[in-house]
């Protein structure tokens, strides 16, 4: 972690810029500036504190140089900029981010490592995050800042040695050989997603933050607080030792008998050298509205039986040693996407030379393959027209996108959009970059129809278009929130329209009426699902394995309604605790302000 500093030094002095891309002047004397700080440094720590005092005599311009770089990747909001620019030069690189949600915390810590690899001084950051969002974490600042990030779970990925610019789990991190490769080198910023989670220093993550050494830290939550006034203080000391003093310091000085603040506006003083904090009504953001029509529809005859088949497939196989439970997950949501989707995958199964596809298997396999093979036009088909001739009518050159999670379900829409004579553009996994970025161009001038799969639902703006259909749900309610984010973004000045389809007494109607009902998925903004989501993973659960497990442990429609309800009783906690958490920020930061440059 970095040094220590003094807490009694009250002054809100600019710091000098600590991103040195010039010569430094070594006359002047470093080691009377380091007199106090070396006196509670910890020893191990002691050359970060020559570091930072080196760094703070460097004069170079206070200025972002690398935002005309990445100009057409991302569009910066002031208020981004600011904390951007607030934690590289006042606060010398030590900062938490804690923004309310929705204002883009990661775009604000983006540009901070931009900077920092822009004007190559600084080269290796360590991203930790829940697991779930490790993935999310690179691709946004790999497509909005190009800063070439690898995560733990990429197949390429060789270990915490071997590359400078890494997004990881905190828990992968933290264990066995992992956390030795983390722990034996110094990093340049280590960066922590969901701060919150080290409030207590008796955990195995708060272990790992105190034993990183790296010389920035720039920590991201929109809750600092959990319990009480307290949990700021192990945070904001892994951010920069010493500023609140010791723990018993903080809490003589700032704590009352009853945990309010006490000694306010010498605590905000303090607070104001380390937090960054902006809230919605503070900025000149217009959230436009979305308008939710989540349509369920009766499955045919046919459909309803090819349903009933893989559902009883999934459920025999998957309580066998023979279960493939990726490959039974998969074919439980394609039968409800399209029969060309689960058929790709029965023929596949079914041509496998495999020892453990025995002969009963091998018949359910080939009586879904028939009743596949036989249908036609499909229920979602026939009403997935009626809602495009809709916007064909009443929206600007009659665009939408149609969002799919398998590639034969997207053909079969290509081919339905064909027939209604409208323009249709396609994206999936095979384009590369600049061609997905060629055809939004096209489907802008053009209008028409966009039919693609999640390969397009993160890190493009697609704002001139306001229709979003979802033609299948995945299982997973970030990936959900992602794809109407390519349409409900910052800047979008038009109210959003979001069609989900859906097919009665499935797995389907389950998920959207059962759980994200719950959690107003389709109201939630990014900031409050990954609290939610990061709550039920500190539990050990995924979302999507949740689901499945909970529909393959059903033996009847009964237990299956009472299993979907205990999980969904258990996400409207979580949602309503988040809430709570929000609400007690806000009261315990109402009046203060943070990040700013005001005089005191």
């Amino acid at each position: 972690m970095p040094a220590q500093e003094t807490a009694n030094n009250s002054s809100d002095e600019e710091s000098e810029d600590f991103l040195v891309d010039a010569p430094i002047d070594f006359d002047y004397d470093i080691n009377s500036k380091l007199n106090t700080e070396r006196s509670k440094a910890r020893p191990k720590k002691h050359f970060l504190a020559i570091e930072s005092a080196r760094m703070s005599v460097a004069h170079a311009h206070q200025e972002l140089k690398a935002v005309e770089h990445i100009r057409n990747r991302v569009k910066l909001l002031d208020h981004q900029l600011d904390a951007a620019h607030s934690a590289l030069f006042r606060m010398n690189g030590g900062a938490l981010f804690a923004d309310e949600v929705g204002l883009g915390k990661t775009i604000e810590i983006g540009m901070v490592l931009k900077e920092m690899d822009f004007r190559n001084t600084h080269d290796s950051f360590l991203v930790l995050t829940p697991a779930q969002l490790a993935n999310q974490w690179r691709r946004e600042l790999n497509e909005k800042f190009g800063l070439g990030f690898v995560s733990n779970y990429d197949d390429g990925f060789e270990n915490f040695r071997n590359h400078d610019k890494i997004v990881a789990s905190v828990d992968t991190a933290k264990s066995g050989m992992a956390m030795e490769e983390v722990l034996s080198r110094t990093w340049d910023a280590v960066i922590l997603d969901e701060a919150h989670y080290v409030r207590n220093d008796d955990t195995d993550r708060y272990d790992l933050l105190d034993a990183l050494d790296y010389e920035y830290a720039f920590f991201a939550t929109a809750t600092p607080l959990q319990n009480d006034i307290t949990d700021l203080y192990n945070i904001i000391d892994l951010i920069r030792p010493g500023v609140f003093g010791s723990y018993e310091e903080f809490e003589s000085k700032y704590i009352t008998e009853d945990g309010s603040i006490k000694n306010g506006e010498q605590f905000r003083n303090q607070l104001n050298k380390v937090m960054i904090r902006n809230r919605r009504a503070e900025t000149d953001i217009d959230f436009t509205n979305r308008d939710i029509s989540t349509r369920t529809f009766k499955p045919s005859e046919k459909e309803k039986e090819l349903y009933e088949k893989v559902s009883s497939l999934v459920r025999s196989t998957y309580s066998t040693k023979r279960g493939r439970h990726l490959v039974l997950l998969t074919l439980q949501k394609e039968v409800v996407s399209s029969p060309s989707a689960l058929l790709g995958t029965v023929e596949k199964r079914l041509d496998k030379e495999d020892e453990e596809l025995d002969e009963s298997e091998r018949k359910k396999l080939l009586e879904i393959e028939k009743i596949a093979s036989s249908m036609d036009e499909t229920t979602k088909q026939k009403y997935l027209k009626i809602v495009l001739e809709n916007v064909q009518e009443n929206i600007e050159k009659g665009r939408a996108i149609v969002f799919t999670e398998f590639r034969n379900t997207q053909n079969e829409i290509v081919e339905v959009v064909r027939e209604m004579d409208s323009p249709v553009h396609t994206v999936n996994g095979d384009y590369s970059s600049k061609e997905k970025d060629m055809i939004i161009q096209e489907f802008e001038e053009e209008g028409g129809i966009l039919v693609t799969t999640d390969a397009i639902s993160e890190g493009r703006n697609i704002q001139f278009c306001n229709v979003l259909i979802n033609y299948d749900l995945p299982w997973n309610p970030m990936k959900v929130e992602q794809r109407i984010g390519r349409v409900d973004r910052i800047r979008q000045d038009r109210e959003v329209y979001v069609f989900n389809l859906a097919l009665e007494e499935t797995i389907e109607e389950h998920v959207l009426n059962k759980l994200y009902s719950k959690i107003n998925l389709f109201q939630q903004s990014v900031g409050d699902l990954k609290e939610i989501l990061s709550g039920m993973e500190s539990s050990g659960k995924e979302f999507k394995n949740e689901v499945f497990t909970r529909l393959v442990d059903a033996d009847d429609e009964r237990e299956l309604e009472n299993n979907f309800e205990e999980m969904a009783v258990s996400l409207q906690h979580k949602s309503e605790a988040v809430e709570k958490l929000e609400d007690f920020n806000k009261d315990v930061f109402e009046g203060f302000e943070f990040g700013g440059d005001k005089d005191e």
